[in-house]
């Protein structure tokens, strides 16, 4: 049988039942090369999926309390035209790095509006009220997202600050030197285009020049914190050592997620603790 489609069947019946598991491929065992790598991730990943915490910041983010990564994912729905299903996930983060929760949640919604009751859920007023929060979204706010979150925030007396980790069509960067010579800028380097945007080098490819990422907030939010935000969290995948995600944790794999969500693909309780995605 195709390997990812015995992947996809081995998650399905493991990840509704809330059974911690780990996929190790026949390649990886033979590949002497980068067994030692795989051996190290492996280990990182059963600890995360057991419900520890293999590592955190060591120091604390100061210009914030949490850190949340949004993703919302639509399908059309079969029945009912106009209408769409709607997966949302949220990932939170203590200001060290530490995983809080996540949650994943979905309901049939029409447009592009989302419910009050939806975002009561995804940022409750009981451990919210009067915080500083740090978005992440998965690409750009849709429709009317953030002004929601805006007025929602208003109410519980919150700050939310709001970022856009923008992952395609991108414009690539060089690195220059005085021989006049052009090289690949090394990883955390950062193209400022106002006061509010900025690309920034978050990973480095293995052939060709590197593929950055568009970092877009807004006011009262500056963009050297929505960066900082961004790069430090990418140190907190614990399925990995050798390759840190392009993308910080808190929306890393959120696509896959919200759309295996959609599918059914998630745990049966829709908040918890341990990372079943890694």
């Amino acid at each position: 049988e195709d390997e990812e489609d015995i992947y996809v069947k081995f998650k399905t019946s493991t990840v509704r039942r809330q059974i911690p598991s780990q996929v190790i491929q026949e390649s990886t065992l033979k590949d002497k090369s980068a067994f030692q790598y795989a051996l190290t991730n492996v280990i990182l990943g059963i600890l995360g999926k057991t419900g520890n915490t293999p590592f955190i910041l060591a120091e604390p983010l100061k210009y914030t309390d949490f850190v949340v990564g949004i993703d919302i994912g639509r399908q059309p729905r079969q029945r009912t035209s106009g209408s769409v299903n709607v997966g949302a996930l949220t990932r939170i983060y203590l200001n060290n790095g530490e995983l809080l929760r996540y949650g994943i949640y979905d309901m049939p919604l029409e447009g592009e509006t989302l419910p009050a009751n939806l975002l009561r859920l995804l940022f409750p007023w009981e451990e919210f009220q009067g915080k500083r929060v740090v978005i992440h979204r998965d690409g750009l706010f849709r429709g009317e997202e953030k002004e929601i979150l805006k007025n929602w925030a208003q109410e519980i007396r919150a700050v939310f600050y709001f970022v856009e980790v923008i992952k395609q069509d991108n414009p690539r960067l060089y690195g220059y030197d005085p021989n006049k010579s052009f090289f690949r800028p090394p990883e955390g380097t950062v193209f400022k285009l106002n006061e509010y945007e900025a690309l920034l080098i978050s990973s480095q490819s293995p052939n060709g020049t590197p593929r950055p990422l568009r970092i877009r907030t807004e006011p009262p939010f500056n963009i050297m914190d929505a960066l900082n935000s961004v790069f430090v969290l990418r140190l907190l995948h614990y399925g990995s050592l050798n390759k840190l995600p392009r993308v910080p944790v808190t929306i890393h794999y959120a696509d896959k997620i919200a759309r295996w969500a959609l599918q059914g693909i998630k745990p049966r309780q829709p908040e918890g603790n341990i990372p079943f995605w890694l």
